[in-house]
């Protein structure tokens, strides 16, 4: 079965032809309105001071805390207790390690010069 074409004089499709060659014509300021609604809906960017973006950065308040408790503890064993730390190393490592001043770190914090 094949489709008849319609005949020319039909005033409905003579009406759908006129319709599809038409442009529809937008009102005056309607695309400035819509633009004006969608900007006032976007999200407003913040500004942030800069201790939160060098913390945001770095990880935040987590990885703060876990940056300052390896500061002390190797404050604390780094000044504290040297000597004790080369004995828990092999003698071979701990040779290696050693200053031979006799000294441990902290006191050489204390000489004046």
């Amino acid at each position: 079965m094949t489709q008849s074409k319609p005949p020319l004089d039909d005033p409905l499709e003579a009406a759908l032809a006129q319709a599809r060659q038409a442009r529809p014509e937008m009102p005056d300021g309607l695309l400035a309105r819509v633009m004006a609604d969608a900007a006032a809906e976007m999200p407003q960017p913040r500004r942030l001071p800069v201790w939160r973006q060098i913390f945001g950065t770095l990880g935040g308040w987590p990885a703060m805390a876990g940056l300052a408790a390896t500061a002390c503890a190797g404050l604390w064993v780094g000044g504290a207790m040297p000597d004790d730390v080369m004995f828990a190393f092999d003698p071979v490592t701990s040779a290696a390690l050693d200053t031979g001043t006799g000294l441990s770190a902290f006191d050489l914090l204390l000489v004046d010069g």
